[in-house]
């Protein structure tokens, strides 16, 4: 009987070395550089909710003027990641500033992707905000349209993050990825990261300025956001993520 000798220590690649390898392997040369980006897709639906929504109501933002109570300098001195909140709800004026902060600085930065109907999606989770039931909505124009509805218990069960599970609000960043894959190539995974990072830090930035505390986060576990939403992780992929409410004394 022969036997297959075990792969001696000396035969194990270094971590950096394979790291090296897939640099390497992904890193684009001038004559790929010239042909970047490729012509958009056609952009894939965006995501709809597999929850029953027929009794829930639109949600208007509202036309009142939310005062700030901090300057973007104060914002910058002052700010931290608040991870509990206090019983009191978000107003839904408040949450669209928040919400079109991170829509309008994705559409601004990425203008050429954006024009071609490959800007971020945001969604909010609201569990406590003012005339809403707990339900994920979309901001459209001034109103929050609901998709789905979230579900009163175990929401455990939809983050790693425990303390994150029933905050007042949770701001989710999707991306077309599969589109942006088509569009960009491997560049298109790290595009896509960046700019759900950034969307989500001008979020952060807005609500700090309104007296809104917050905290950036993973978001939500993709097998649990799939039973809510038809997020496949591909088409509409979550990127990243931020809880918001006000500061608990």
């Amino acid at each position: 009987m022969t036997t297959t000798p075990f792969t001696t220590v000396t035969e194990l690649r270094a971590q950096h070395e394979l790291v090296t390898d897939l640099q390497r392997a992904v890193r684009l040369d001038a004559a790929r550089l010239t042909q970047l980006p490729h012509p958009a897709p056609e952009r894939d639906p965006l995501t709809e909710g597999v929850t029953g929504t027929e009794s829930l109501a639109p949600v208007a933002a509202g036309t009142a003027e939310v005062a700030r109570q901090r300057t973007f300098d104060e914002v910058l001195e002052q700010r931290v990641s608040d991870r509990f909140y206090s019983d009191e709800s978000v107003s839904p004026a408040a949450l669209a500033r928040i919400v079109r902060a991170a829509r309008d600085f994705d559409r601004s930065t990425w203008q050429d992707d954006a024009q071609a109907d490959l800007g971020l999606d945001f969604l909010v989770a609201a569990r406590s905000v003012d005339g809403a039931a707990p339900a994920i909505y979309r901001l459209v124009d001034d109103t929050f349209m609901p998709l789905a509805l979230l579900p009163e218990r175990g929401a455990e069960d939809l983050v790693l993050q425990i303390e994150f599970a029933y905050a007042p609000v949770i701001l989710i960043a999707l991306a077309p990825f599969a589109n942006l894959l088509a569009r960009w190539g491997d560049h298109g995974e790290r595009l896509a990261n960046t700019r759900a990072a950034a969307a989500i830090s001008a979020a952060l930035h807005e609500a700090a300025s309104l007296g809104i505390a917050g905290s950036p986060f993973a978001g939500f576990l993709a097998s649990g956001l799939r039973r809510l939403i038809d997020a496949d992780g591909y088409a509409n992929a979550q990127m990243f993520a931020a809880s918001f409410g006000h500061p608990a004394e």
